[in-house]
């Protein structure tokens, strides 16, 4: 929302202390989970302009029921934006997208990634020296446990910072892991000590079965060597030899994958292409003009 703000849209957040609906112009929905089914037709029999963020990324067929749900939110959008040409094809390829209805918009992260701070604060507040960042939700389709086990004899830590949502697999992360990874709680979005952990890390890792999270975007800002699964996300935002790209199912090929960010000099192309393509609230322009054409 703040970032909308910043770009001249007047935008709530939907909710108890909202207006009531015949208030706005548009409805910015960013999901096609059934719970939220209802509010969508609510919207759209308030004769609102809906505009879908999808915000899915199939790793494997989806169920019927799945496929199903995402048509019939399709189907009352009045636009669809995907935050890149990768997650659409991806979509599309389960679930055909009236072509009429997609916008485009790159989503990005915050300059202050940029910003010079030193790495120490974080290396004293939590005893480190070295070592290997992995920052998100601690969870089956991230694929830590994978990092885990190719890492596990390395010198160099690997610290995870982020909470769970499936506590069964966060406890297997926590039992393969030696002891010297770390695993940290939430730390707050753009905070000194967040920024600080970015910057201090040897590489940034996250070798995720989905596209890197904003994350990623932020490794990239603060010039830190960066290993991210291949794919065509990956391709798409950072191309071939910007990022150590790595097979997420390999063990081996993680392995070199990180040997290799630590054994090579980050190219400040990198930084350049991130700010001037994936920088917010620059990028999110396209979303705005989406949200001010009348339907």
């Amino acid at each position: 929302m703040v970032n909308l703000r910043q770009l001249g849209v007047r935008a709530d957040l939907y909710g108890p202390t909202a207006q009531p609906l015949n208030k706005y112009d548009v409805v910015l929905h960013y999901s096609v989970i059934p719970t939220g089914m209802e509010f969508v037709r609510e919207v759209k029999a308030e004769g609102k302009k809906l505009v879908l963020m999808p915000s899915l990324w199939w790793s494997k067929e989806p169920s019927q029921g799945e496929k199903n749900s995402a048509a019939a939110f399709f189907a009352l959008a009045d636009m669809i934006v995907f935050k890149s040409k990768s997650e659409f094809e991806n979509v599309n390829a389960h679930v055909p997208v009236d072509q009429s209805k997609v916008a485009f918009c790159r989503w990005g992260a915050d300059s202050c990634f940029e910003e010079l701070i030193s790495g120490d604060l974080f290396k004293q507040a939590y005893k480190v020296d070295d070592y290997l960042l992995s920052v998100g939700i601690i969870e089956e389709r991230k694929n830590q446990l994978a990092a885990i086990h190719a890492l596990r004899d390395s010198r160099i830590p690997l610290v995870f910072v982020g909470d769970y949502r499936d506590r069964e697999y966060y406890e297997a992360c926590v039992k393969a892991a030696p002891a010297h990874f770390k695993f940290l709680p939430y730390l707050a979005p753009k905070s000194e000590i967040l920024r600080s952990a970015v910057r201090g890390c040897k590489a940034f890792i996250e070798v995720s079965l989905e596209p890197a999270g904003f994350s990623a975007f932020e490794a990239a800002l603060a010039r830190v060597p960066m290993v991210l699964s291949s794919g065509p996300w990956t391709q798409e935002h950072f191309g071939n030899e910007l990022v150590h790209q790595v097979d997420p199912m390999s063990t081996e090929s993680i392995q070199k994958g990180v040997e290799a960010a630590l054994n090579t000099p980050v190219s400040p192309q990198l930084q350049r292409n991130v700010h001037n393509q994936y920088l917010m609230p620059q990028c999110l322009e396209p979303l705005v003009r989406v949200l001010r054409v009348r339907s």
